[in-house]
């Protein structure tokens, strides 16, 4: 079955659930009155996006469907995301757990806003560390995911099924109807996955209501991230959000010495520190 507890339970509840199920729904994970400020904040922007627009190719045309608005690169967009969402203590929580024994730092992997009209069709079942295929046999994991409630899920209007237990399937292995359960939860909930649990949008089945949410993953700090972040967010405004804002968008070296060494330095020198110094 699928979980739901309470933020107030805790990081160390909400991680060993997540660890044990590989998907859980918290409640509250958005204060109420940010989660009003938030959707303010982004609402005209989201609803200037196209719906039936092209992406990259076929495959994910397919993959995203013609019936939805989406709005990626939410560090640029939105002040509230990126000093208080990006930063939410519950992720780092997370993410200090899971992935941080695994690497140097981590980082910021997507962020993007989704709104699923009517009539949408459910999306195929996938695992978002396949983005990764060849990392599939490593004994831990490389990606702590969420999907955020921004407005009310329910059944009716698509909310994302999910497939507790499936992090410690084969891949092959695919998931009977009893094994599936649809993350409903009211607006201002999370559920939070790992990056190896099948999961997928459900169908929008109602006549006139959008399903808004939010998809916010990080990922160990020596994998190449889904979005790139040094575009969606350029430097010019990057020089002006807070240290720790730079350093999960990747403008940080991945420093593994001695063990190792360094991944993304410039001028054999770490950006963040550049930056700092108002050299970059």
């Amino acid at each position: 079955m699928l979980k739901t507890i309470q933020a107030s339970a805790g990081h160390a509840r909400i991680q060993e659930l997540l660890m044990e199920d590989g998907a859980l729904i918290v409640e509250e994970f958005l204060d109420p009155a940010l989660l009003r400020a938030f959707n303010a904040e982004i609402d005209d922007l989201v609803r200037q996006q196209p719906v039936d627009r092209e992406f990259m190719s076929p495959v994910y045309d397919f993959f995203f469907g013609k019936k939805t608005r989406h709005l990626s690169a939410l560090a640029a967009h939105s002040k509230i995301f990126r000093e208080q969402i990006l930063l939410h203590p519950t992720y780092k929580a997370l993410c200090d757990a899971i992935l941080l024994p695994r690497c140097a730092n981590y980082q910021l992997n997507y962020s993007h806003i989704f709104e699923i009209g009517p009539d949408a069709a459910k999306q195929q079942f996938h695992r978002d560390g396949l983005c990764w295929p060849e990392l599939t046999a490593l004994p831990y994991e490389i990606e702590v995911a969420s999907i955020v409630a921004l407005t009310d899920f329910t059944a009716a209007n698509g909310a994302t099924l999910v497939v507790p237990g499936s992090h410690r399937w084969p891949l092959e292995r695919v998931p009977k109807s009893t094994e599936v359960f649809s993350a409903v939860m009211r607006k201002g909930a999370a559920l939070l996955y790992l990056g190896s649990t099948i999961h997928a949008a459900g169908a929008n089945t109602t006549a006139q209501e959008w399903r808004r949410g939010m998809h916010v993953s990080y990922c160990l700090g020596w994998l190449r991230t889904e979005e790139n972040n040094y575009i969606a967010t350029p430097i010019e405004m990057a020089r002006e959000f807070p240290r720790e804002v730079q350093a999960l968008l990747g403008y940080r070296a991945h420093d593994a010495a001695p063990a190792g060494g360094c991944l993304g330095v410039y001028g054999m020198l770490d950006p963040l520190e550049l930056l700092a110094d108002g050299r970059l």
